[in-house]
């Protein structure tokens, strides 16, 4: 038998979960200044795309990382596989190196052409800018390896050595160019120091994974292993390029049919309210492999640990998201000055509503992949894809910036409300659970609407906040006794333990 870690908590390791994506944030808000103003906006804006392209790489995983976390945890809870697990693991880090060399040996090869002719670099930076992009390049497969031994850590709950690993990584992305001020402004430094500290990332996921998963019999990769993998990850890889899609479509769309300049407007409140979904995406990291396991362990376990990730993510979204939405124009005003004041704050309103909705419906999307029923959520996306560009190319033309948001949010609203209807198959939950969350986002949509009327709305300023806070709360006192026993603590088999 394998060893078998210590019951993590899900409120607990959600938690370091979020602190470990929020840090980054944090970091970013005293770095980008001083990047600002030592490195330039060319080199600084060579670093941004830098680091476009080494999140970006994460896709590269074509799903597997989120299937082999499926896989792991179902044959930790008992569920018998057409492979050897250690074989399928060795298999899919194999696979993803070799992708990841692929493209970073392209993109090496491609480095000349896109510094000097796509990019119009100036010429005094254009050996700097070209050495760092070869070795950015470089660094996908570090970025591809590591997400196989982290997704066995995740799928074994073993979160807090996730979570030291991630977050040095994360806050490197921006504290390192920082550090090497005193020293040196050149890319290349940089990228060498980035690139180490991936490569750091990859030597330790592999190797507590190793630890956590000792080798057992037949282990060696072997292409046969490729087909349980490319079955499980093939309706997720779907959703992983699909979602991507339609989230960036929005600001071409601004800058093709609008100007240049309303993407900046759109785009300050889009990512300033977005930053949010880093909560149900800590929340859903704990709570993918937790789903995988009670889906083959004990069946029972479903409606909880849904309930309780879905009224976690509500409390902690909903009246931010209200919030956000009620004092648009203030916060945009404190934020980018007078010309931020309307449309933008517009944006930010009706994206609230948006956030709030696709953040509730991250919770029965990862229910549905985790339970093996990643080709429905992928179908559902398939089916969004043509309406959902169709209705945003129509809004833009027609209304700008405020039809492009309002054109996502009515996509995620609806998205949201089939992902739910989809998961009532899988972990029925109670009528009134799922109202109350469709009243927190109601909220927020009222919190909007106050706040857009002008003075002399005092007292609807109070009322919509009131309630866009006391719905998700009175959802949180309401959770189950089976629901407060998954927050607190999860055995390895997926059943809950007091």
């Amino acid at each position: 038998m394998q060893s078998t870690p210590a019951s993590p908590s899900l409120l607990r390791s959600g938690a370091l979960s979020l602190v470990t994506s929020a840090a980054p944030l944090v970091i970013a808000l005293v770095a980008l200044p001083l990047l600002t103003r030592q490195l330039g906006t060319e080199r600084l804006g060579l670093l941004a795309l830098a680091w476009a392209w080494l999140s970006y790489a994460t896709l590269l995983d074509f799903g597997l990382g989120r299937a082999l976390t499926r896989l792991v945890a179902a044959s930790d809870a008992g569920e018998s596989l057409t492979a050897p697990i250690g074989a399928m693991v060795s298999t899919a880090h194999v696979l993803l190196t070799v992708v990841g060399a692929i493209v970073g040996v392209l993109g090496a090869i491609l480095a000349p052409w896109y510094v000097g002719h796509a990019l119009h670099v100036s010429a005094s930076f254009r050996d700097d800018a070209l050495f760092s992009a070869i070795i950015f390049a470089l660094t996908v497969p570090a970025v591809t390896g590591a997400s196989v031994p982290r997704a066995v850590l995740e799928a074994r709950q073993r979160f807090r050595d996730v979570n030291l690993i991630r977050l040095p990584v994360n806050i490197g992305t921006f504290a390192v160019p920082v550090l090497l001020l005193p020293f040196t402004t050149s890319l290349t430094a940089i990228a060498v120091t980035l690139a180490a500290l991936r490569g750091w990332a990859w030597w330790q996921y592999a190797t507590v994974a190793r630890r956590s998963m000792p080798t057992q019999g037949d282990d060696a990769p072997s292409a046969r292993h490729l087909r349980p993998l490319l079955r499980t990850g093939a309706w997720m890889t779907v959703s992983n390029v699909l979602n991507p899609l339609m989230t960036v479509a929005d600001r071409f769309l601004i800058g093709s049919l609008v100007s240049v300049s309303a993407v900046a407007l759109y785009a300050v409140p889009w990512e300033a309210i977005t930053k949010l979904l880093i909560v149900p995406g800590a929340v859903t990291m704990v709570l993918f492999p937790a789903v995988s396991r009670a889906a083959v362990a004990d069946r029972t376990q479903l409606i909880p640990l849904y309930g309780a990730s879905l009224r976690l993510v509500g409390v902690l979204v909903i009246p931010a998201c209200a919030v956000a939405s009620l004092f648009a124009p203030w916060l945009l005003l404190l934020a980018g000055g007078v010309e931020y004041r309307d449309d933008s704050a517009t944006v930010l309103q009706i994206l609230s509503v948006g956030v709030a909705a696709n953040g509730l419906a991250a919770v029965p999307y990862s229910l549905l992949q985790a339970s093996g029923r990643a080709r429905w959520t992928a179908t559902l996306h398939l089916v969004e894809i043509v309406p959902f560009l169709l209705m945003l190319w129509f809004a833009v033309h027609r209304w700008g910036i405020a039809g492009a948001a309002a054109a996502w949010t009515i996509r995620v609203v609806i998205d949201a409300v089939l992902m739910a209807w989809c998961a009532q198959a899988v972990a029925p939950l109670h009528a009134r659970a799922l109202l109350f969350h469709a009243t927190g986002v109601v909220a927020v949509a009222t919190c909007g609407w106050v706040g857009g009327t002008g003075e002399g709305t005092g007292v609807l300023l109070v009322g919509a906040g009131l309630l866009a806070t006391v719905v998700p709360c009175i959802s949180w006192r309401s959770r189950s006794a089976a629901e407060r026993l998954v927050l607190g603590t999860l055995q390895h088999n997926g059943r809950v333990e007091g």
